[in-house]
């Protein structure tokens, strides 16, 4: 006997189907066929797929692997596992999963003659990662007791002290002092610390390697007695050990140095690239209290129970006799005199994505739910107004709620979306949702939309017969499905229902609810049902609120946050007032070096505790100058100047970012990056990139190399600095060739290529012409003609560059 199910059933960890057909299914590797099944994770190590809202739910349905490492459940990890990591490469723990080259096994841990165990990523970093953990040396200071330099503390074996331990005996495979503290590695587990601990001792039945909660507890847990002969006898309670919080003030050195043991903390094994010390000098530091408690009387707990998820008010019935009672005030998605019901509604969860050329345009964003009546029956509707320089990454929630109860089942629902400029009011498109199981009391909708550039019009039809209205396609649904988009004072289907509009005269009317009640899209400033309320917060300070040319747009009123308004800066100022002019960078050039029409600016932003981030600007070098001057308002610390292809020069490293600052760099050859074929023979380059990596090194260190600045290989960009003991690479990973179509909504021409900063928060986009085309969106072409005009029409693009952020 067939079955059909929904495709949302299939591997949902529940049976379906009466053999378990649902849960064994194997999707096609088709990237068409996978569209229609909805989005999957791939588990690779069972060749399976689970849907996304089982990926770190808490449960491996995966299956472990790599030391009970889940897929589905720490994919970061498996990832680290399975790509090498320059930051991580010779640090005595292996991260990378053995990889068989030429017959033998190699993983990040072996062939690390030219590394230095301690070097910019592993000093001070709390672990002993070379053997006498000379990586540590000087990294903890402590006055509980002084020891000269290349010396660490340990507690005696035979006074049970503190006392200084020799270099020369640190790490030589003899246990010298208590809990093995001069052999770490004895207990540095990484992913089983959590399992066991850092202090080691001889068990009764095995050896073994116990937390520091196990020390100190009246219990022996080693046979040797060391968990507790360094002890003081504080009449703690068996099982209580001196190493809790509660007890730290009474610690004797001994113990506080056994408790606070710094290489007792898990290893992480993801490392990111770093500079060091690294910061901004203007952005400040939040403190944020996170031990605020609101306190609440027993009668408000008592009157939040009484109403559920509703608040309680107290409503006067005789002011004189001094009568009162309770109602509930009840959330949108909840109904009845306690709050008991749950309302029929729709939760939409939605995400915006915008080209740069409406970066700085506010929009009203109208969320209608419709039917498909004749009437077009409009049951609830929300506004968000969206402006895409604050809230390209955020994500907004609405509820709406149906006009009856119960809904009508005779009739099909959808949710109806447009689009307006805030400022002007005009009409820039609509987007049609299905709503999925239109039976269910409750849906949950979550969607991306992309906001389409200025230069698109939406298009309109002669499907529909609009008497009072014009036929409209949809942006987003096949076959552009139509509807229509009436005027002011009409609605239904057809545009053939007359209703009046309440809204003020400099709002914009666009439709009338079922409960009568106009739907009023209101001007910056302006707020309310109808328009009516102004909000006086850019009028305040002599309309100076935003400085140097900014414009100010007011906070929507039912968002909640502290700012009350956000400022649009012109090009070449940011902050939050627009107080700052953005970092000016002129960079000439060597007149030995030989400039293109075009090149790519590389800016790098490390972050602590984060993996770096990417931006590209494209500039236009007119052909006269050997110079370019851009600004820069994002936060950097590497600037890379790409020259053609691949041919990259370091122009800019700076380890504390600094706003407003002027930056002149002149460009020559000791400045350029070189590929690796030029710096290895071709024998080490051919050498897989585990093996290869080892060397990266040595030509920062050569005698020959010793201008060299940076080089690269496919994966890395690398820079040769000195760590404070000698020169050595710092690599990170660089995609070199990167894509970005905006959005899949180019409308360059002629073949030319279109780039934007970001995939979701793009603020500037551009059109790279082929040659012989010329124009903003490359409309132009100089073929047939017997003299390019390419270089002559350089100067055209001297001011126009893009961002691409990775």
């Amino acid at each position: 006997m067939s079955k059909c199910i929904s495709r949302y059933r299939i591997n949902d960890q529940i049976i379906d189907c009466l053999y378990g057909d649902d849960e064994f299914f194997n999707l096609p590797r088709d990237a068409q066929v996978v569209s229609q099944f909805g989005k999957f994770f791939t588990c690779s190590q069972r060749n399976a797929c689970i849907p996304y809202r089982l990926v770190k739910d808490g449960i491996c349905h995966c299956g472990e692997e790599f030391q009970t490492l889940c897929e589905d459940e720490n994919p970061e990890l498996i990832d680290a596992k399975k790509n090498i990591s320059f930051q991580v490469v010779c640090d005595s723990f292996v991260d990378l999963l053995p990889i068989i080259i030429d017959g033998g096994n190699e993983t990040d841990e072996t062939e690390c003659e030219q590394w230095s165990c301690n070097n910019s990523y592993t000093h001070c970093d709390g672990h002993w990662n070379c053997l006498s953990g000379f990586d540590e040396i000087d990294c903890n200071p402590t006055s509980l007791l002084n020891c000269s330099s290349k010396h660490h503390r340990c507690v005696s074996v035979e006074t049970n002290r503190l006392t200084c331990l020799p270099l020369d005996k640190a790490g030589d495979g003899n246990i010298d002092y208590i809990g093995a503290t001069d052999e770490p590695s004895l207990c540095q587990f990484r992913e089983d610390l959590s399992r066991w601990g850092p202090f080691y001792c001889e068990g009764y039945f095995e050896t073994r390697c116990i937390p520091i909660t196990a020390l100190c507890n009246n219990f022996n847990n080693c046979l040797s007695n060391d968990d507790e002969r360094f002890c003081e006898k504080n009449n703690l309670t068996t099982f209580t050990s001196i190493c809790e919080t509660p007890y730290a003030s009474i610690r004797s050195n001994a113990e506080k140095f056994i408790c606070e043991y710094p290489y007792q903390t898990e290893r992480w094994p993801i490392v990111h690239f770093s500079l060091g010390e690294i910061g901004s000098s203007s952005e400040p530091i939040l403190h944020i209290d996170d031990k605020t408690v609101t306190q609440h009387s027993l009668n408000t707990r008592r009157y939040e129970q009484l109403c559920h998820r509703g608040l309680h008010v107290r409503l006067w019935l005789d002011k004189k006799k001094n009568l009162t009672t309770i109602i509930c005030l009840c959330p949108p998605s909840f109904y009845g005199d306690l709050c008991q019901y749950q309302n029929q509604r729709v939760s939409l969860t939605i995400q915006f994505r915008s080209l740069s050329d409406v970066w700085r345009t506010p929009f009203a964003v109208v969320i209608s739910l419709i039917d498909d009546s004749y009437d077009r029956t409009i049951h609830s509707v929300e506004q968000l107004m969206y402006l895409p320089i604050r809230d390209c990454q955020r994500k907004f929630n609405v509820y709406l709620l149906y006009s009856t109860r119960p809904k009508n089942q005779s009739k099909n629902y959808s949710i109806h979306i447009d689009f307006y400029e805030k400022i002007s009011l005009a009409y820039r498109g609509s987007f049609l949702l299905s709503i999925p199981f239109q039976f269910l009391p409750i849906n949950r909708l979550a969607v991306h939309l992309n906001i389409t550039s200025d230069r698109d019009i939406a298009d309109s039809c002669s499907k529909h017969q609009c008497v009072h209205g014009q036929c409209i396609k949809y942006m987003n649904v096949p076959m552009r499905m139509t509807f229509c988009r009436c005027h002011q004072g009409w609605s239904g289907r057809s545009c053939t229902i007359p209703h009046h509009c309440t809204c003020s005269s400099n709002s914009l009317c666009t439709g009338v609810l079922a409960n009568n009640r106009s739907i009023c899209v209101c001007r910056i400033g302006h707020f309310g049902p109808r328009c009516l309320l102004m909000n006086p917060v850019c009028q305040l300070n002599g309309n100076a609120t935003c400085k140097n040319g900014g414009q100010c747009i007011p906070q929507q009123e039912y968002v909640h946050s502290n700012k009350k308004y956000t400022c649009i800066c012109r090009n070449g100022f940011t902050g939050e007032r627009c107080e700052n002019h953005d970092v000016k960078i002129t960079i000439s050039f060597h007149k030995d070096i030989k400039l293109p029409l075009t090149m790519l600016v590389h800016f790098i932003q490390v972050k602590k505790s984060a993996a770096h981030e990417r931006a590209t600007t494209f500039k236009t070098i007119p052909p006269d100058q050997d110079s370019v001057t851009l600004c820069w308002s994002h936060p950097f610390h590497i600037v890379f100047i790409e020259l053609f292809n691949k041919n990259y020069y370091l122009a800019v490293i700076q380890r504390l970012y600094k706003r407003s600052l002027f930056i002149n760099k002149r460009i020559d050859s000791k400045y350029r990056c070189k590929h690796i074929s030029e710096l290895f023979n071709e024998t080490m380059v051919k050498l897989h990139l585990v093996r290869r990596i080892k060397y990266y090194h040595l030509p920062c260190q050569q005698k020959l190399s010793v201008n060299l600045s940076c080089f690269y290989d496919d994966v890395h960009l690398c820079l040769c600095e000195n760590d404070g003991h000698q020169r050595s690479a710092n690599c990170f990973k660089f995609e070199h060739d990167m894509k970005l179509d905006c959005l899949g909504q180019s409308s360059c021409e002629n073949g030319g290529r279109c780039f934007q900063d970001s995939p979701n928060c793009a603020q500037t986009s551009v059109c790279i012409c082929a040659t012989c085309v010329y124009g903003k969106i490359c409309q132009f072409s100089t073929s047939g003609f017997g003299l390019s005009l390419d270089a002559i029409l350089g100067w055209v693009w001297g001011g126009v560059w893009v961002w691409v952020w990775v």
